[in-house]
C-alpha cells in the first residue's frame, strides 16, 4: 500500500472460531476471545482429519479441519475526522466477509482473493469504535487447494481528504522513443462536496534523486470524478528487466486551491474535459534506482493520526515487452526465454498468512537457479508478493480465476465477476513485472460456445481496461476427458476456436503439440503449466515419455517459454497420508531438493555441477505419477548400496564433468551424450568422499563434493538474519550434523525448541508432507536431517534466545536482537 496515510492496521485483533449471535454489536464481550497479530490464518493450527478418499474437500484442503466460521474484532480510537474521510483497506479476507463497524454493516467481499476498500466515514465516531469482520469458509465447496482461512494478508485504515486520488486510481505507462522514455500519469481524481480545483503535480525519483518533474490543473466538476493525464520525459532512463529490475518511484501530489482563490484561466477550465494533458519537462537521470517492496510494518493504531496531504507512491519501470507470433519475446529489443514456474499462495508452515520476509527468501531461492517468471496459480497474489517480483525480477503471469463457473467460484460469478476483474486489473496495473493477465484456467467445456462467450466477455473487459496481452491457461486435449487420445487434427480446430479471443495461447501439458498449434494458429505459444521431467505424447494425454519438455521450447521459436508445475510444494491437492503436493522443485520448507539442480543446469548460466543418486527405496511423497520427478538423493550415508552397483546421476550446464570416488578417476563424460542432457553413471558405490570437476572449454570452473558423515551429535541452527526489526520474522535451518559438521542425511530425531524474550515461534517443518505433527507446534521430526523453523520478533526492543534439544543430539542456542523499526 503505497500511501502515506496508510496506517498499518494488523496489531491487537480478537478472533473466534465459531458464529455467536451479536457478536458484531459494539456491547459485545470478545475478552475470552484468542488475541491475534495480523496476517493469520486460523486453519494452519487445526488438526488433521482424513475424511473420504479420493478427489474430496478433505484431499483439497490438506486433510486440515477447514470448514467454519469465524469472527474477527479489533477496538481503535479515531479523533473528529473533520473535513477527512476514512477508508479501511483489506488486502484479502477469505472468505465470504462482512465487516461491520459500531455494529453496523459497511460491506465486504465474497471472493477471498480480491482486495477490497471500504469507506467507512459515516460509521465510525470520535473515541473508541469496534470493526468486527465475519467470515465463512464453509458455506460452498472450498478451492481445490489449500486456500486457509482468516485476515490473510495486510489491513490498513486510510484517513484522506474529501479531494484525492481515487485509490488504485493512477496508471503509469511508458513509451520509449529514442534515448528518452515518455511516462504517461492518469490520475482519477474525486471530490465529496468541497471545492475541487487545483494543480496536480508529479515528481518522479530514481532512488532519491529527481529525474522528471511536471504539473497541470484540474477541475473536477462532480462526485464522480474525472481523470487527468499528466505527460513527463526521462533522458537515458534505466529500463526494467528480470536481469536489471530497475525501478522509479512516481510521488503524485493534489494542490487544491480554496474557493475564494483566483479564477482559473482558459487552460486550467480545459481540465473540466475527462482527459487533460499536462506540461512536459525533460531532467537528466543520474542512473539511480529505486528498490520499493512496500512492505507494510506491524504497529497498533491508536491516538490521532494528521492526514498529511494528497499524495501517492507509485513504484513503476520503463520496459518495452514485445510478444509476437513465430518469434522470442523481445524484452527492451532482446530475446528472452521465459523460465518459469507456478506457485499457489499458501507458504508452507504459515500456511496462507502472507509475509514479505518469507516470500522474499523463496523468490531469491528460484532465482538463484535461473528462474525468471512466475505463474500465480490460480488466483490474484498479496500486492506485496508483486512487489517483490518487481525488486527482484521476475517475469509474472497475473492469474483471476481457475475454473470460472464450476468450483468454488460458481456461486459468486454471475454477480461478482465484473467487480473482482476490474479491482485485480486496477490494482495491479502499474506493476512492471506483470506482463500478461491469465482469466482462467483449465474451464470446463473448453471450446464450446458457452464458455467462448465467458472468455470473451472476460477479455473484452480486460482490454478496457488495460493493454497487456491476455492469455487462458487451456487443456483442450483433456477437456472434456472424451478428447483424450483425439485424433490431432480435432485438437488443433478446437484450439484454434479457443485461441480466437486471447493474445497468447496458453496451453497445460501439451508440449508434443506444438508444433501443428504453431503451424495451424498465428499465436504465440507458452507452457503455461508443464511436467517437470515427463511429457505427454501429441496422440494421447494418457502416454507419457521422457523427452524432457523444456527440450520443446528450445525447438520452437513460437514458444515464448515455460512454467513448471509447480515451483514449491504446497499444502493440499494431495492424496493420504501425504499434506500437500509433493511434485515441485523447492519443498515445502523451501529447500532446493535435488530435482532443482537439474533445472539449474537448464535455465542457470553460472557454471555448476551436482551429483545424486537414483534410490528406489525411498519412502514414497505421494507425488502424482507424470509430475514427479526420478527419486534421488544426494548424500553419501547409502548403508542399502554397500558392495552394490549404484547409478549416479550429474546435472551440468558444462562442456565435460571427471568422476572420482576416492581419489580414483572414473573417466569423464559430457552432457551431450545423454537424453535430457543427464550424465550416467554406473560405478560400485563406496563410503568416503565422491568429487566431480566440471570443464568449459577445457578449463576447471566448478567442483561438488559428496562426503559420508559420521554418527549425528549436534544441532545445528543457521538462522537467515540475527537482527529483527518489531514484528518481523526469521528463517532458520535445522541441521542434525557429525563432530566435523557434516549433515546426517538419515536422522530422524524429534527437536523441540523454546524462545525466550518478546517474540514468538510460529511453527516448524521438515520437508516430508507426511508427518502427522501439526506446523504450528514448537517441535518438529527432522527429515533428511533437517527441518525449517520460524519465529517472530514482538513489539518491543531487546533480544530474544532460542534454544533447539533433542534426547539423541546436543542442544543448540542462538540469539537475536530485536530494534524498533527505524533505529539500530
Amino acid at each position: 500500500m503505497n500511501d502515506p496515510n496508510a496506517i498499518p492496521f494488523n496489531n491487537d485483533w480478537r478472533f473466534l472460531l465459531g458464529d455467536p449471535a451479536h457478536a458484531e454489536s459494539v456491547g459485545y464481550n470478545d475478552r475470552t476471545w484468542k488475541r491475534v497479530d495480523l496476517p493469520h490464518d486460523w486453519v494452519i493450527s487445526q488438526p488433521f482429519k482424513r475424511g473420504a478418499e479420493g478427489y474430496t474437500p478433505q484431499s483439497m484442503q490438506g486433510y486440515f479441519v477447514w470448514e467454519g466460521i469465524c469472527w474477527y474484532r479489533k477496538s481503535f480510537y479515531m479523533d473528529d475526522l473533520g473535513d477527512n474521510e476514512a477508508l479501511l483497506y483489506f488486502g484479502g479476507a477469505y472468505r465470504n466477509s462482512a465487516v461491520y463497524i459500531n455494529g453496523r454493516k459497511a460491506g465486504g467481499r465474497a471472493y477471498g482473493y480480491s482486495s477490497f476498500e471500504l469507506d467507512i466515514t459515516s460509521f465510525v465516531k470520535p473515541g473508541e469504535n469496534i470493526v468486527a469482520l465475519r467470515l465463512d469458509n464453509g458455506c460452498e465447496p472450498p478451492d481445490r487447494w489449500y486456500s486457509g482461512s482468516g485476515l490473510y494478508r495486510n489491513v490498513y485504515l486510510r484517513l484522506v481528504p474529501r479531494l484525492r486520488i481515487k485509490t488504485w486510481g493512477v496508471r503509469i505507462t511508458t513509451k520509449l522513443v529514442g534515448d528518452i522514455a515518455r511516462v504517461m500519469v492518469d490520475a482519477a481524481i474525486i471530490k465529496h462536496g468541497v471545492v475541487a480545483q487545483g494543480t496536480m503535480r508529479v515528481r518522479v525519483y530514481g532512488a532519491d534523486t529527481l529525474v522528471a518533474e511536471a504539473a497541470t490543473p484540474f477541475n473536477v466538476v462532480s462526485d464522480t470524478g474525472t481523470t487527468v493525464r499528466l505527460e513527463l520525459a526521462i533522458q537515458d532512463p534505466l529500463l526494467w528487466s528480470a536481469d536489471a529490475p530497475n525501478l522509479y518511484r512516481a510521488e503524485v501530489w493534489l494542490e487544491p486551491v480554496s474557493g475564494t482563490g483566483n479564477p482559473m484561466s482558459g487552460t486550467e477550465m480545459a481540465a473540466q474535459q475527462n482527459v487533460v494533458s499536462g506540461t512536459m519537462s525533460v531532467v537528466s537521470s543520474t542512473k539511480n534506482v529505486v528498490s520499493d517492496t512496500g512492505t507494510a510494518r506491524l504497529e497498533p493504531v491508536s491516538g490521532t493520526t494528521k492526514v498529511s496531504d494528497t499524495a501517492v507512491f507509485i513504484p513503476f519501470g520503463i520496459r518495452e515487452i514485445v510478444i509476437a507470433p513465430h518469434q522470442r519475446m523481445r524484452v527492451n529489443g532482446e530475446p528472452v526465454l521465459l523460465k518459469g514456474v507456478c506457485l499457489h499462495h499458501d507458504c508452507g508452515l504459515l500456511g496462507s498468512a502472507y509475509y514479505d520476509a518469507a516470500w522474499r527468501r523463496r523468490l531469491l531461492t528460484l532465482k538463484s537457479i535461473g528462474c525468471n517468471a512466475i505463474r500465480t496459480s490460480h488466483n490474484p497474489p498479496a500486492e506485496e508478493f508483486l512487489d517483490l517480483c518487481d525488486e527482484l525480477g521476475f517475469y509474472v503471469i497475473d492469474e483471476c480465476f481457475d475454473k470460472w463457473k464450476s468450483g468454488y467460484y460458481e456461486a459468486h460469478f454471475d454477480a461478482e465477476w465484473q467487480n473482482d476483474l476490474d479491482d485485480f486489473i486496477m490494482r495491479d496495473q502499474n506493476h512492471p513485472s506483470v506482463f500478461l493477465w491469465s482469466v482462467g484456467n483449465e474451464i470446463h467445456n473448453q471450446g464450446e460456445d458457452a464458455m467462448l462467450q465467458l472468455q470473451k466477455m472476460l477479455t473484452d473487459r480486460v482490454r478496457v481496461l488495460d493493454q497487456r496481452p491476455i492469455t487462458c491457461a487451456l487443456a483442450p486435449h483433456v477437456v472434456p476427458r472424451s478428447l483424450v487420445g483425439a485424433p490431432i487434427a480435432v485438437l488443433v480446430e478446437r484450439t484454434k476456436r479457443l485461441a480466437k479471443d486471447i493474445d497468447v495461447l496458453g496451453l497445460n501439458y501439451h508440449e508434443a503439440l506444438y508444433q501443428d498449434y504453431s503451424a495451424a494458429i498465428n499465436k504465440p505459444i507458452l507452457g503455461t503449466e508443464c511436467y517437470e521431467y515427463y511429457t505427454s505424447s501429441a496422440s494421447n494425454f494418457e502416454d507419457v515419455f521422457t523427452k524432457n519438455p523444456w527440450r520443446y521450447v528450445l525447438e520452437n521459436n513460437n514458444v515464448l517459454g515455460q512454467f513448471i508445475w509447480a515451483g514449491i510444494d504446497y499444502l493440499g491437492e494431495s492424496s493420504y497420508p501425504a499434506k500437500g503436493w509433493a511434485g515441485s522443485i523447492l519443498d515445502i520448507c523451501g529447500f532446493l531438493k535435488p530435482n532443482a539442480y537439474y533445472r539449474k543446469s537448464l535455465w542457470s548460466v553460472e557454471p555448476m555441477v551436482y551429483l545424486t543418486f537414483y534410490d528406489n527405496s525411498l519412502k514414497p511423497n505421494y507425488a502424482r505419477g507424470r509430475w514427479s520427478f526420478p527419486k534421488t538423493a544426494s548424500h553419501l550415508n547409502f548403508e542399502h548400496f554397500k558392495r552394490e552397483m549404484v547409478k549416479a546421476a550429474i546435472y551440468t550446464n558444462c562442456d565435460k564433468v571427471e568422476l572420482l570416488v576416492n581419489g580414483k578417476l572414473m573417466g569423464c563424460r559430457c552432457p551431450s551424450d545423454f537424453e535430457n542432457g543427464i550424465i550416467e553413471w554406473v560405478f560400485e558405490y563406496d563410503e568416503g568422499e565422491i568429487k566431480t570437476i566440471a570443464y568449459k572449454n577445457g578449463a576447471p570452473v566448478c567442483t561438488y563434493t559428496l562426503k559420508t558423515a559420521g554418527p549425528a551429535r549436534d544441532i545445528l541452527l543457521t538462522p537467515d538474519t540475527t537482527h529483527l526489526d518489531a514484528g518481523d520474522i526469521a528463517h532458520i535451518e535445522v541441521r542434525a550434523t557429525d563432530d566435523v559438521g557434516i549433515l546426517c542425511p538419515s536422522e530422524d530425531a524429534l527437536v523441540e525448541f523454546a524462545l525466550s524474550g518478546d517474540g514468538v515461534i510460529l511453527g516448524a517443518s521438515s520437508s516430508n508432507l507426511n508427518g502427522g505433527l501439526g506446523y504450528t507446534l514448537p517441535k518438529v521430526h527432522l527429515y533428511g536431517g533437517r527441518a525449517l523453523l520460524l519465529i517472530r520478533a514482538g513489539a518491543s526492543a531487546g533480544a530474544l534466545e532460542l534454544t533447539a534439544y533433542s534426547e539423541r543430539l546436543r542442544p543448540a542456542t542462538l540469539r537475536f536482537n530485536t530494534a524498533l523499526p527505524g533505529c539500530s
